[in-house]
């Protein structure tokens, strides 16, 4: 059996003892064929356990549905899985050993989902086998599109109608635009905190897990086990200038376009919940003060120092465009500006912390913020605002070739 054979049998298993030097399989077809795949057999295995239900089988095998930075994700479909059997059904599997992420973010969206909130329900979540499965979260496949997709539509559109001298209804269609996105924004912020804390509880797991407090915590101790000791100075400093409390709402810690889903019906969910926290509304708006430090996918997939150029023409576009979601936001919900800071700095060392977590990922995805300029940015936008210059970590050893 040849190399070219093995890609027409679908997704079994082949181990590097089944090759020689020049690419042939010493496996018989029959064999290989035979051989489940270790990752599907292992979830399958998993979710019978976990939903109590030994004839669960794969109603459609799992498909590759998109690849992140922090997961993958796979579409499947289950029978014989009580109600959760022949609806479409999304697997998130993360690149690093997190369970403790995905239990988290399981209990929040439960909690959002029976306060009517659109956010994908869980169906059941496991830690994984080591070696051969990933900590996993299985939830409900939400209808609809990535409203980001829809942008370059939206920006052809505004130009037509401005070339046509129909400028007054660009602006409308852009302003539009934002608005469908705070509108969700503020209506997650609406839900009452006790409903979201009574279903984290009722899940097993302690609200104050989500508390601004907890987060940086947790921050600190990811800080010392990757032993980045250039950043131990901004732990210290966010530790030491928690800003007064102030009213907690539920927030994403993650909010913008890429992650809500809409249709002809308007939104239909909002998904990618790992940072999910309760905290003041300034720990969801801070986000989109960093969102603009990273590469855009056009520029991700490049090398440097191409990456690095297409990045700076593009930042000022990126940033000039996340401006009029905090107008709009601030014109129907006050933002202290203390606070708008410290959480502004919090997500800086957050976003830098993970990403060099997710680069020394062997399973890393493309990650937006692990280019010399994006980490530059990021770390210069942490200094202005603490006084704190932090020390970044040794790039890896491709990148200093380069």
């Amino acid at each position: 059996m040849t190399g070219s054979d093995a890609d027409s049998h679908g997704p079994a298993v082949v181990s590097s003892a089944d090759v020689d030097s020049s690419g042939t399989y010493f496996i018989s077809v029959e064999a290989f064929e035979a051989r489940p795949n270790a990752l599907e057999q292992a979830l399958l295995e998993s979710l019978r356990e976990l939903l109590r239900a030994p004839a669960l089988a794969w109603d459609e095998p799992p498909r590759p549905r998109g690849r992140g930075a922090e997961s993958v994700v796979l579409d499947l479909s289950l029978r014989n899985a009580g109600e959760w059997s022949h609806k479409p059904l999304v697997v998130r599997l993360l690149h690093t050993f997190n369970p403790e992420q995905l239990a988290r973010e399981a209990a929040f969206q439960s909690a959002l989902a029976d306060s009517g909130f659109p956010a994908p329900r869980p169906v059941a979540h496991g830690s994984g086998r080591p070696g051969t499965l990933q900590p996993f979260l299985v939830m409900e496949r939400v209808p609809g599109r990535v409203m980001f997709s829809l942008l370059p539509a939206l920006v052809l559109g505004c130009i037509a109608l401005a070339l046509a001298g129909l400028g007054a209804l660009a602006w409308v269609l852009a302003i539009g635009w934002y608005g469908v996105a705070v509108r969700l924004q503020s209506r997650l912020h609406a839900i009452p905190v006790a409903a979201i804390e009574d279903g984290i509880s009722a899940y097993g797991l302690g609200p104050a897990e989500f508390g601004a407090a907890a987060w940086v915590e947790r921050l600190g101790r990811q800080v010392e086990q990757l032993e980045l000791h250039g950043f131990a100075s901004g732990v210290a400093w966010l530790r030491s200038n928690f800003p007064a409390v102030t009213t907690a709402v539920a927030c994403h810690g993650d909010f913008w376009a890429g992650n809500m889903l809409v249709s002809l019906r308007g939104v239909t969910g909002l998904i990618d919940w790992p940072n999910a926290a309760i905290a003041p509304r300034e720990f969801d708006l801070a986000w989109n003060l960093v969102q603009d430090g990273g590469d855009l996918p056009p520029a991700d997939r490049l090398a440097e120092p191409w990456r690095s150029r297409l990045s700076a023409i593009l930042h000022p576009l990126v940033w000039t465009a996340l401006l009029p979601h905090r107008w709009l936001y601030r014109l129907f919900n006050p933002l202290d500006s203390a606070a708008l800071d410290y959480y502004t700095a919090f997500h800086c060392l957050r976003i830098l912390t993970w990403s060099v977590e997710s680069e020394r990922s062997a399973n890393r995805g493309a990650n937006p913020w692990n280019s010399r300029r994006a980490r530059a940015l990021i770390a210069g936008r942490f200094e202005r605002i603490t006084g704190v210059e932090l020390e970044m970590p040794e790039p890896p050893e491709k990148e200093r070739e380069q």
